[in-house]
């Protein structure tokens, strides 16, 4: 059946936006198609056609669609910006939006998953109570283990296993193990579980791993000849399926590592996978426009599909089908949408042919944010990936993706200048983003003049004098705040002297007028954010920070930099003055020289002064000579469970832990 022939107005192309998710209900009656507008298709696969459709009801672009419950009633749960289930009949698709943000699915054979809620993942059974919060951000995929435990893979690489809450009350769920992350982070999106629960495999840099679901301790390694782009593991035993960027398929064994069968599947890469887990068959789908039905460790497809379109051919994304192998449902970039059926007598047979309506300007994005994803550690091939992306007109639906994997980038990348690249790109998607990147930019990386180029990028202005940019920054906003004090931070210790006349410049705020204010607090920080990134050097700023940090008529922000800046410096010299005056008024309370209310004035100020020392680098604390003093002085002065007491106790174990001699190997 062609589009022609859709009973629903006979429309000569498909939908206009690229199909994000697809579902089949697992008798094979039904297929859902989901789309980047947020439209939902439904689909009567048995002769391939259109049964329902819904649009505009979703916020935005539907990330996973899963069917759950029972098969008389299907129901369909989709989720991305928001959450929704749709009831299922002959005649319609009745729906109603869940109170969730959104998130990512489980298994469709569970009938759990995991969706975001007020910036916290909430697990959830649907057809039961809420189980529990998982605290992990940025969910990737998600798995089951043969022992109910939930297993999240996160955008950074880490991959987390958590157990329920006990007993019936609703509370935060117990995280049993951890692995992984950034630098190794690889695309998570193909974490996965199999081996009925037993193991999670997980691609990273280079390599494959395959981890213990019930301990996250590593079984095994292996490297495959291509960098996945697909993966399909069988629920029941150890076994991977893996696509290649160059179109490969390639089998493995997850419990010893060892390769079953590698055939070159496609011409481009391959996009998705699915096995029909009651067979040995299994689907892949191709950039280049291409589906194959396999055997498990097959050398040639037992059926192929190559539709034919005027503008040749379109990639297809998104691949689902029922447990039996029988029916199929692929979906294309262009929007297209396929219905296949399978035989052993009459094969691979097309009962739906779409055709794609849409053709993406400026490339393939996708695949310029796949490769932005994975070449942080290539400096020219993450340079040109940026490049390429922002030499297009990017529709705006590509937003969000875009800006994700920038930002990766720019907080991972190792190369300078694809990282400046990065920013500059997005800058123009979002400015708040990129000015969130900035910080985490500088906060991991050294600055290698990155700070100063990027400011004569975005203000035209060549070499502006430390005093020009410390005068600029009460007047300018966050993102070229962050730029400003890096680039100061970038001149090292020649910029102190500035600053510090800058800092004592102020006068502590009144509240009278909130934007003056505000705008000496900006300064303040931005100041303070050049002395974290100058570090020992800015010693002899001490003092004002010191002020700073007991004003308490500043901002509580501006007060936690100024504690983090003392501890940026770190040098023993410094120690011994927060750790003298921690002295200083630990005996002038114990001595009775003050009344009740300077009392608490002064063991406020004091656990605050311990609380920066706390932070301190242990080499620095162990060589003070006035740190031993202040704790005795500490510990005469407050009882055993008085909160001082804890942070003396826990400055002594940072010096034992530093003074204990490493073993020899």
């Amino acid at each position: 059946m062609t589009d022609e022939d859709d009973p629903l107005g006979g429309a000569s192309e498909d939908h206009h936006d690229a199909v994000t998710a697809v579902a089949v209900s697992p008798d094979g009656q039904f297929g859902a198609t989901c789309a980047r507008s947020g439209e939902i298709r439904m689909w009567e696969l048995r002769h391939g056609w259109l049964n329902s459709y819904v649009g505009g009801l979703q916020d935005g672009p539907v990330e996973s669609a899963a069917f759950i419950g029972d098969a008389k009633r299907p129901t369909l749960l989709t989720a991305g910006p928001s959450a929704s289930l749709w009831t299922v009949t002959a005649e319609s698709l009745e729906w109603r939006r869940l109170p969730w943000d959104g998130g990512r699915l489980l298994t469709p054979s569970d009938r759990e998953a995991v969706l975001r809620q007020c910036g916290d993942l909430r697990w959830l059974g649907f057809f039961g109570p809420l189980y529990g919060s998982i605290k992990l951000d940025a969910p990737q995929a998600l798995g089951r283990t043969g022992s109910g435990l939930i297993v999240v893979s996160d955008d950074g690489g880490r991959i987390g296993a958590w157990r329920r809450p006990s007993g019936e009350a609703y509370g935060d769920a117990d995280l049993v193990w951890a692995f992984g992350g950034v630098p190794d982070a690889a695309d998570q999106r193909l974490t996965r579980c199999c081996d009925r629960g037993r193991l999670v495999v997980s691609s990273r840099r280079g390599q494959v791993v395959v981890l213990d679901a019930e301990t996250g301790a590593t079984v095994t390694a292996f490297a495959p000849p291509a960098r996945p782009t697909a993966i399909a593991a069988h629920p029941d035993r150890p076994l991977v399926v893996l696509g290649g960027r160059d179109g490969s398929l390639s089998w493995w064994d997850a419990s010893s590592g060892h390769c079953l069968g590698r055939v070159q599947a496609h011409d481009g890469r391959v996009r998705a996978l699915a096995l029909a887990t009651g067979t040995d068959l299994v689907m892949s789908v191709s950039q280049d426009g291409t589906a194959a039905l396999w055997r498990l460790h097959g050398r040639r497809p037992v059926g192929r599909f190559a539709p034919r379109t005027p503008a040749g051919p379109r990639e297809l994304t998104r691949v689902a089908g029922t447990p039996d192998g029988r029916r199929w449902l692929i979906g294309g970039r262009g929007g297209q949408v396929h219905v296949l059926h399978w035989s052993r007598h009459a094969g691979l047979v097309p009962r739906r042919v779409g055709r794609p309506s849409w053709v993406m300007d400026g490339g393939d994005v996708e695949t310029q944010l796949d490769n932005i994803r994975h070449h942080w550690d290539d400096g020219p091939a993450s340079l040109a990936a940026v490049r390429e992306l922002a030499s297009g007109d990017l529709d705006a639906a590509w937003h969000g993706p875009a800006a994700d994997a920038l930002e990766d980038l720019i907080v991972n990348g190792a190369d300078p200048a694809g990282r400046e690249a990065a920013v500059i790109a997005l800058a123009q998607i979002d400015r708040d983003k990129a000015t969130t990147a900035l910080y985490r930019m500088f906060a991991r990386h050294d600055g290698h003049g990155s700070a100063g180029r990027l400011l004569a990028y975005f203000t035209g202005e060549d070499e502006p004098t430390t005093d020009e940019l410390i005068a600029s920054l009460p007047e300018i906003g966050n993102f070229f705040g962050v730029l400003t004090s890096a680039t100061l931070g970038e001149r090292g210790a020649a910029v102190v002297p500035a600053v510090h006349a800058a800092l004592r410049a102020f006068p502590f705020p009144t509240r009278q007028d909130v934007d003056d204010w505000f705008g000496d607090e900006s300064t303040k920080y931005r100041l303070m954010s050049v002395l974290i990134r100058v570090g020992p050097a800015a010693a002899p700023t001490t003092p004002i920070l010191l002020a700073v940090l007991e004003d308490e008529e500043i901002y509580r922000d501006t007060r936690h930099q100024a504690k983090v800046t003392l501890q940026s410096i770190g040098l023993p010299e410094t120690v011994d003055t927060i750790a003298a005056e921690v002295r200083r008024r630990a005996e002038l309370v114990v001595v009775g020289e003050a009344d009740e209310a300077d009392e608490d004035d002064e063991a406020e100020g004091l656990s605050m002064l311990l609380d920066v020392l706390v932070g301190m680098p242990a080499a620095a604390l162990v060589a003070s000579r006035e740190i031993g003093p202040a704790l005795e002085a500490v510990r005469r002065r407050f009882e055993d469970d008085d909160y001082e007491i804890r942070l003396a106790e826990c400055i002594d174990e940072e010096m034992a832990d530093w003074m204990i001699p490493t073993p020899p190997e």
